[in-house]
């Protein structure tokens, strides 16, 4: 049976609900975290994995987690358990909501800190163009990125700043303090105004930076590296699950599965809003910001001789050694870091909007700024002490668990709640959901709300989210989380 809609914010149209869900997929994951875990797993033959992963596991959940959200019309905590009630299930059900919910939070504990160090480059390099257009004039436009610098010192940047805690602790709190007002003004006057001006210019200066890439950079290597895949190079990636788990975590990292977030955006959702296509708009729209990030930083990188498989510091130190070396790299590096500025709040409002959905609604009235400020307060708090761990001079940064325990052991903090958001709770939230939208939820009822145009694609729909999706996550979240560690 249908459920009634409780009173309950929604989008303004079908482009703004777009918008935010683009938005909110679309962040550091596709920036910062997509290039480089590409770099690490071999280039192209973990793209297409990547893909593959994309369209027959995580577009089907999507799919899933949006009619969750609208057909519940509450949190991802109240619309799961309000469905299950409705659907005859456990109100235990509700679980899989709360996974999701404490990880969006934990990841924006530590996303926040990087996005304060994204923030701290921005400072840096406008830092740099002034003082050199004050010697050079605007003749200092056209010189690359922090151009009276070797790359040692440009590379030591970095260092400087995760030894500089207070530096990086007011970098972390400027970006928390801007994600908890757009947050605390509310669904039309925060969430959508930012993305509406942030999105449209975030695609637009990819678009030009992804043009700059392939004009100066070595274009041709680039390509090849990121789309070039011969039979024989997928053998070595399928035969190592820790690259399937890769692709399968960027996929859920970058699409912003099972964290709550397209649960709670869902719930703003209005019913002419088709879901299916949304839902591939959305994938592909993600994606495709994948790609084309790719595109922007591998022939750069590769023009500067340098290697792509460098890990999470391709962005903060590879990257603006590249842009050292080119013309008019100090204004290209200080777009990308604007870029990937943009890509960051609209997805930390999300991650944010996910819990304040859940205690608003619980308040029982409109304490959403008091919510979104102590919510974004603790994690502040908790962001502070992930920062401090990256510092290797604080005593944060020693703590960790003892090696012996599989996958988290030896890690410190930051990366502890990285790993544990990233490969287990993820995941897990993914495979409850596919659950419980495959089994829990009738046939006639997922029908109804997913609304698509023919019998067949409902059809495949529901056999990917039964079936393919639970047993492939749950395989993979087990080697993930248990068989990979014990390998050692």
């Amino acid at each position: 049976m249908a459920i009634q809609p409780a009173e309950h914010e929604h989008w303004s149209s079908r482009l703004a609900f777009i918008m935010a869900a683009i938005g909110s997929a679309v962040g550091l994951g596709n920036l910062w975290r997509f290039p480089f875990t590409a770099g690490e797993s071999g280039g192209g033959a973990f793209v297409l994995i990547y893909v593959l992963c994309v369209f027959l596991i995580g577009l089907p959940v999507l799919a899933a987690e949006l009619f969750i959200g609208r057909r519940g019309q509450l949190s991802a905590i109240g619309a799961t358990a309000k469905i299950a009630r409705a659907e005859g299930a456990s109100p235990a059900w509700s679980v899989l909501g709360w996974v999701g919910m404490i990880g969006a939070f934990l990841i924006l504990t530590f996303y926040s800190v990087i996005a304060g160090w994204v923030l701290a480059y921005i400072a840096m390099l406008v830092g740099d163009l002034a003082a050199r257009i004050g010697t050079d004039g605007l003749g200092a436009l056209a010189a690359g990125a922090f151009a009276n610098d070797g790359a040692d010192a440009i590379g030591a940047r970095l260092g400087a700043l995760l030894t500089d805690s207070p530096r990086m602790i007011l970098f972390h709190a400027i970006f928390m303090a801007a994600t908890v007002f757009l947050v605390a003004r509310g669904l039309k006057g925060g969430i959508e105004a930012a993305v509406k001006f942030m999105m449209p210019a975030f695609f637009v200066m990819l678009l030009a930076l992804v043009g700059f890439s392939l004009l100066t950079g070595d274009a041709v290597r680039g390509i090849n590296y990121l789309f070039g895949v011969r039979p024989g190079e997928l053998i070595g990636p399928l035969s190592d699950g820790s690259i399937i788990v890769s692709a399968l975590g960027q996929a859920f990292f970058s699409l912003s599965l099972g964290s709550a977030m397209m649960i709670t955006y869902g719930s703003y959702m209005t019913r002419d809003t088709d879901i299916p296509r949304t839902s591939r708009f959305v994938a592909i729209s993600d994606t495709g910001v994948a790609l084309l990030a790719g595109l922007a930083i591998f022939p750069i990188v590769f023009q500067a001789g340098i290697d792509p498989a460098g890990g999470p510091t391709l962005l903060f130190q590879a990257l603006p050694i590249a842009f050292n070396s080119m013309p008019g790299g100090g204004i290209v590096a200080l777009v990308f870091f604007i870029l990937a500025f943009f890509a960051a709040v609209t997805s930390s409002i999300a991650l944010l909007e996910a819990s304040v959905s859940y205690v608003d609604e619980r308040s029982q009235g409109n304490h959403r700024v008091v919510v979104a400020i102590t919510l974004g307060a603790i994690c502040f708090a908790i962001g502070v002490v992930n920062a401090l761990s990256q510092n290797p001079n604080s005593p944060v940064s020693a703590i960790a668990l003892p090696d012996a325990v599989p996958l988290l052991g030896g890690k410190n903090l930051l990366d502890f709640f990285d790993t544990l958001t990233g490969n287990i709770l993820l995941p897990l939230a993914a495979f409850l959901t596919a659950l419980f939208a495959g089994w829990a939820v009738s046939a006639t009822s997922a029908r109804e709300e997913l609304g698509f145009k023919s019998e067949a694609w409902f059809a495949r729909w529901r056999f990917l989210v039964r079936w393919v999706c639970p047993i492939a996550i749950g395989a993979i979240l087990i080697y993930g989380a248990v068989v990979a560690p014990l390998l050692g």
